[in-house]
């Protein structure tokens, strides 16, 4: 009479084709996730646009000395100034931002005011915030 049971063949050959599967997803995983830290990253930086606008209209058309001036009253998440895909955790004292300082509402639209630190992204590119609240990701 014959069992209805998998041989250990069978069960190797499943393993086999399961492990197959794993190791050609892993790739298509982490691009995925550091697409989506790169999306969490330049939601941050609107965050912080925002902040920046509503200080200077405060403040004269003057943006903060620092980033961490926009926080509680600008920006009420501390996470904002972490980038999620930074080995660090960023905080309003030490963002994983890089700030410009000295920059007004006056200045071109263009100019860069905030950016992703240069290993924030493992040299992938970067987020970077303009004057006119634009957020781009560039190699």
């Amino acid at each position: 009479m014959r069992k209805n049971a998998f041989t250990l063949i069978e069960l190797l050959f499943v393993i086999g084709i399961f492990l197959l599967m794993v190791a050609l997803l892993g790739p298509f995983v982490q691009m995925a996730k550091d697409r989506s830290h790169e999306i969490d990253c330049a939601n941050n930086l609107r965050k912080i646009s925002l902040g920046l606008h509503m200080y200077a209209a405060d403040h004269g058309e003057a943006f903060p000395p620092d980033l961490g001036a926009l926080y509680p009253n600008y920006v009420d998440d501390e996470k904002a100034f972490d980038c999620p895909a930074s080995k660090s955790v960023g905080t309003q004292n030490k963002p994983d931002y890089n700030y410009s300082k000295g920059l007004t509402e006056a200045s071109s639209d263009k100019e860069i005011i905030v950016q992703d630190l240069d290993n924030n992204h493992k040299k992938n590119g970067k987020n970077i915030l303009r004057i006119n609240g634009s957020v781009e990701w560039t190699r």
